[in-house]
């Protein structure tokens, strides 16, 4: 079974002060959204300080229920003392689990792009 490098990503986007997590992985269950949660745990440590994150989860085609509790859990620890965390993902990803966890959406603001997402991210960082 792979670990969690081989299903997550980060990358820091120094010039606009934001964290960006990639979803590397098509099929997402809950024991790959536990590695990627631990996975992400272990290299917070190290991370460059920073002051929002964008979760990108574009390559995934399915996600399952369990595995969205993970992946919120994972999220509300990567937003942790932040100001924003937003969801990057596909329209059809967006309109299934829209269908199963509308309440999902009060918390977290979602796009279908990583330059969406930072333009949202920089307006409302301007009107503070």
């Amino acid at each position: 079974m792979a670990d969690g490098s081989d299903l997550f990503s980060l990358n820091y986007k120094e010039q606009d002060d934001i964290m960006v997590g990639v979803i590397q992985c098509e099929n997402l269950d809950r024991g790959e959204a536990e590695l990627i949660f631990g996975y992400y745990t272990e290299e917070a440590k190290n991370l460059p300080l920073f002051s929002d994150f964008i979760l990108d989860t574009r390559k995934a085609v399915k996600v399952t229920s369990s595995a969205i509790g993970v992946l919120m859990k994972a999220l509300d620890l990567m937003r942790k003392g932040k100001s924003y965390a937003i969801l990057v993902m596909t329209e059809s990803l967006l309109n299934e689990i829209m269908l199963k966890f509308p309440e999902m959406f009060d918390f977290y603001a979602v796009f279908h792009t990583i330059e969406d997402a930072v333009t949202f991210i920089k307006k409302r960082r301007n009107n503070q």
